[in-house]
């Protein structure tokens, strides 16, 4: 924490203490997010929907012939 604050990038432990939780959160917020976003997926996929393994893959592979 001192190498912070001793380039200037900070001005104070608070504000390196601070900056460090709004970091936490953010990345908190992006996980359930991302569960959240999982979770409508597997939903979706109970409900019927969603596309066949077999024809995702094959429009990646028309899209990226390099991944043959």
């Amino acid at each position: 924490m001192l190498n912070l604050i001793e380039s200037g990038k900070y001005s104070s432990r608070a504000q390196v203490l601070r900056e460090s939780e709004e970091l936490r959160e953010w990345r908190e917020a992006q996980v359930m997010a991302f569960d959240a976003s999982i979770e409508r997926g597997l939903a979706e996929i109970k409900a019927g929907g969603g596309v066949p393994a077999e024809d995702a893959f094959e429009r990646l592979f028309q899209k990226y012939p390099d991944l043959r």
